[in-house]
């Protein structure tokens, strides 16, 4: 597997994250671990970092 797959698959599983995340199915800090694990090993850039932030922070507005 090369790292481009491994980066899209974590791409699909936070995108998966934030829907259960707006679905009440799990929780804002299970969704930011998840966030943290992949940014630590480098499988999303730290501008995709916020940008996942800032959706979690507005889907925590609802």
């Amino acid at each position: 597997m090369t790292i481009k797959q491994m980066k899209n698959i974590a791409k699909d599983k936070i995108n998966y994250e934030i829907a259960y995340l707006a679905g009440n199915l799990t929780t804002a800090s299970q969704v930011r671990a998840i966030l943290c694990a992949y940014l630590y090993v480098g499988l999303i850039s730290d501008d995709e970092y916020r940008e996942y932030c800032d959706w979690i922070r507005q889907i925590e507005k609802f």
